[in-house]
């Protein structure tokens, strides 16, 4: 029977750094997507998810219930990002000089990409659901694990998974009519 991520971190705490490992093999995809969700970019994604695991393991201390280890960190994660998009707009506004025109990105063309689309979709869902669904299909965490790791009740997680698959059931279909 796997270690719960309670008796981890005890062990972290302890100085067994092997526990810390075996803590960001659980959870490192789920970090890195919602990482990857906040700045679209492999690379960014990888560097933030390795600042958030850094954070945890200097603040394992700090953690007042260690079975909420998995919603702690991914406060962190959220934390991270926010501070990323905050420099990136900060660093945008030191080297744009002022201008009447503001030029809008476009995004890729992805309109015979089905996983593009898909990707769009889900990046497109509120925070809750975005989540729940990267904690589940993504991670392959079983619900009560993803739902425990998201610090969500269990009809709160349901009830997230089953508006986001709606949502993106009509988005589908709306790309699908349009291509």
């Amino acid at each position: 029977m796997a270690a719960t991520d309670a008796t981890l971190v005890s062990g972290v705490l302890s100085g067994d750094r092997a526990a810390f490992a075996e803590l960001y093999d659980r959870r490192a995809r789920l970090i890195r997507a919602i990482c990857f969700d906040a700045t679209n970019d492999l690379d960014a994604a990888a560097d933030l998810t390795q600042e958030v695991f850094c954070r945890a393991y200097a603040r394992l201390g700090t953690l007042r219930d260690p079975q909420r280890f998995g919603p702690w960190l991914t406060s962190i994660a959220k934390r991270v990002c926010h501070e990323w998009r905050r420099g990136r707009l900060r660093e945008a506004r030191r080297s744009t000089p002022l201008s009447d025109e503001i030029a809008v990105a476009q995004p890729e063309d992805a309109s015979d990409d089905r996983l593009g689309v898909l990707r769009d979709a889900v990046g497109r869902l509120p925070e809750r659901e975005r989540d729940s669904v990267r904690a589940f299909y993504l991670t392959g965490l079983d619900a009560e694990e993803a739902r425990t790791v998201l610090g969500l009740s269990r009809s709160s997680f349901y009830r997230a998974l089953t508006s986001a698959r709606e949502r993106l059931r009509r988005t589908l279909r709306r790309e699908e009519v349009q291509a």
